[in-house]
């Protein structure tokens, strides 16, 4: 009883102070960016909606404008949604607008691991130059045979069952991360570390959906709620279990590589070179390993999410667009031949494959919103206040599907990619500022080659029922996280 009575006293003393904190800035009342209203002490956390809320944001901006104010249990927060308002923001300022909020969520739920969600801080600048150790470009380049082997291994999957092509995808989006990394082979998409990939990003719509992160700004302490506790017992039991898949992401691949060497197989993974190069003489060892690991862990992750969703959107664009597709395979069989598949040295000749590239990347970014930004100084933008600790949102979304910049932006049309000379245009595709995606490289490598070499060996068309009409492919996406930035 004593312990039900400390819980009542905690929640009414947060809410207490929650409550004065509403009064005092409903006092000040500085000029915001325009908004939706919202409702006294939750703001607009019932507008927002836990399902692919960038559309919402979208949606607001044609009364609102590019740059909109929100405000949920006390948090501001801005949504960019034009590239200008982004560039000034999160490029020209970066300085101010590289932290991260959200940090206290991750890490009582295990995503603390993710460079995604770390703050601006010594410790992130430490973690990024790990990441761009292993995901440089040159480095990239080291780790092309792998690639290759991996996108070999997928082409076949889809010659000998190509109804298949998803589970395929999946195959190689896990796969690479884990060939490169781990130096671990994985023939089935069915294979257990495919599933501890996908049972780890399968929590991300939930931890991080507004609802969820005011629960736990409501109850910081909910790790310590007894688990029988209605409503609050089943969110800890939730946030248990998404600790554990999280660990396992940590842990079992690389046990999975430690007992291969151990029973004298060869493995050239990047994780266990860079465990064996950590001076055992320094003073704290054993947190350089939980680096390498939380790298490796995060890189795993995206392969199982970001990169599979862009690898679907290929196949489903393809299917809706063979006319353009025809057109980039006469082209890959005129510069490269029918001997051979494509490689990085041919992308530069290849103008009508990259423009399906980019198209994909605009049409169906994997992540609609990115990363979420957080103001670490007050601002003032276009006359408007944005005060310190600000969250801070790239519409990506709204950037990519702007009907100023892309004519008719619900369909696919790489063609707008090609300019008179048959060069391509820039479009954003990984993010702004000090937190670009720092997998980028292998992001951009493994999907164009993957593209080209599809293009290069197979017709991608829709399936035809027993009259032999054409069956309509829906359009149907989940929510997606932002990896790597």
């Amino acid at each position: 009883m004593a312990g039900l009575t400390i819980y009542v006293s905690s929640v009414l003393s947060l809410l207490l102070i929650f409550v004065l904190k509403k009064i005092l800035s409903y006092r000040s009342n500085p000029n915001y960016p325009p908004g939706p209203p919202g409702q006294l002490l939750i703001g607009n956390l019932r507008q927002i909606p836990d399902k692919k809320p960038w559309l919402a944001y979208t949606k607001w901006a044609k009364e609102y404008g590019d740059v909109m104010h929100l405000e949920v249990m006390g948090d501001h927060i801005v949504i960019l949604n034009s590239s200008s308002a982004a560039n000034d923001l999160l490029e020209k300022r970066s300085r101010i607008y590289s932290g991260r909020p959200y940090e206290d969520v991750a890490l009582t739920t295990g995503w603390g691991i993710n460079i995604t969600f770390q703050s601006y801080s010594d410790k992130w600048r430490k973690n990024r130059r790990l990441y761009q150790q292993v995901f440089r470009p040159d480095a990239i380049v080291r780790l092309l045979p792998a690639i290759q082997q991996c996108i070999g291994i997928f082409l076949g999957n889809l010659l000998g069952s190509p109804e298949r092509f998803m589970d395929h995808a999946a195959l190689l989006s896990g796969g690479v991360p884990l060939k490169t990394l781990y130096g671990l082979d994985i023939t089935s998409g069915e294979d257990p570390l495919i599933a501890i990939a996908e049972s780890a990003t399968s929590t991300m719509d939930t931890i991080f959906s507004p609802r969820f992160i005011a629960l736990l700004k409501c109850f910081p302490f909910i790790m310590s709620v007894p688990r029988w506790i209605p409503v609050l017992g089943p969110v800890r039991k939730y946030i248990e279990a998404t600790q554990k898949s999280l660990e396992d992401l940590r842990e079992v691949a690389l046990q999975h590589a430690q007992r291969n060497v151990e029973s004298g197989l060869e493995n050239d993974g990047i994780v266990l070179r860079l465990i064996r190069e950590v001076n055992m003489d320094d003073i704290n060892p054993g947190k350089e390993i939980c680096r390498i690991k939380d790298m490796a862990a995060t890189a795993y992750a995206a392969g199982a999410d970001t990169t599979l969703s862009s690898i679907d959107t290929f196949f489903l664009a393809m299917a809706r667009n063979v006319d353009f597709q025809k057109i980039a395979q006469q082209e890959i069989d005129r510069v490269v031949g029918k001997d051979r598949l494509p490689t990085l040295d041919d992308r530069g000749t290849l103008p009508h494959v990259e423009a399906i590239y980019q198209e994909v990347m605009r049409w169906h970014p994997a992540g609609p919103l990115g990363g979420p930004h957080l103001t670490t100084e007050a601002d003032n933008y276009r006359g408007y206040y944005i005060p310190q600790g600000t969250i801070v949102l790239a519409n990506l979304w709204a950037i990519t599907h702007d009907p100023e910049v892309f004519p008719d932006p619900d369909d696919f049309k790489p063609e707008r990619f090609l300019n008179s000379k048959g060069h391509i245009n820039d479009v954003l595709a990984y993010g702004y500022g000090r937190r670009i995606c720092v997998g980028r490289h292998l992001a951009d490598t493994l999907l164009w080659l993957t593209f080209a070499s599809v293009l290069a060996c197979f017709s991608i068309g829709k399936e035809k029922d027993e009259q032999g009409h054409e069956i309509d492919i829906p359009e149907a996406y989940s929510d997606g996280p932002a990896f790597f930035s």
